[in-house]
């Protein structure tokens, strides 16, 4: 059995990374996130870090308070998001642990395994090209990958559609989506969206939701093929 060998030294500061994580999902995601985005994202308070992050020039702020990476606080941040998808992929495909498990395990073992041992573990997993979620696993070189898609809350109503990515990676909403078999590679139908900013009805199989808008808006997905009713 494929066992996770460790990187020595000293211990790395796990809260600091999990910001850096943060900002490149946000920014893979085209959100800009301010000083407050991110407290409420990570449900912990993130002053404290954040000095030391634009000390060592891997985060930049502005008077708005919002919040950028720069060029090496975005590759060390991709380099941890390759080894946290790579680590899902082998938990889920290997190991057989349903999706919100594998995040939480992946949260804990991002920040532990080697350069050596991601690549281990990609060239094991046939190195895929995205995590359980559908969403890009950076290349060893850093670059991610894209995919044409569109968020639900953008398709018209009364469409049909394949979720490919789940955008949002908290706990609770992966949690959620899974209760509700909202999961990459289900079809669902989009029935209707509500006025004034209201929720996203959703169809799968026999089951019916309501989405909220935000929500519905980090689900992404594709058209059937040869199908392309999206919202305009």
């Amino acid at each position: 059995m494929f066992r996770f060998p460790f990187q020595s030294g000293p211990p790395r500061d796990e809260m600091a990374e999990m910001i850096l994580l943060t900002l490149v999902r946000a920014e893979e995601n085209g959100a800009a996130f301010t000083r407050d985005d991110l407290a409420r994202e990570l449900d912990f308070a993130t002053a404290p870090y954040l000095p030391s992050l634009v000390s060592q020039s891997l985060i930049s702020a502005d008077s708005a308070g919002a919040l950028t990476l720069t060029a090496a606080g975005r590759d060390r941040a991709r380099v941890l998001l390759r080894r946290h998808r790579l680590v899902e992929r082998h938990l889920t495909d290997v190991l057989g642990f349903d999706l919100p498990r594998a995040h939480a395990e992946a949260d804990k073992l991002e920040h532990r395994v080697s350069v050596e041992t991601a690549q281990a573990l990609a060239e094991q997993l046939g190195n895929p090209e995205t995590c359980p979620h559908g969403n890009p696993i950076p290349h060893a070189r850093a670059e991610v990958a894209s995919f044409p898609t569109q968020s639900l809350a953008a398709c018209a109503s009364q469409s049909r559609a394949t979720i490919t990515r789940i955008s949002s990676e908290t706990p609770a909403a992966l949690q959620h989506l899974a209760t509700l078999g909202l999961l990459p590679n289900v079809e669902i139908e989009i029935e209707n969206h509500a006025p004034f900013g209201g929720p996203v009805m959703v169809g799968v199989g026999r089951a019916h939701y309501a989405l909220g808008r935000d929500l519905a808006a980090r689900l992404l997905a594709r058209a059937p093929k040869g199908f392309f009713d999206w919202k305009g």
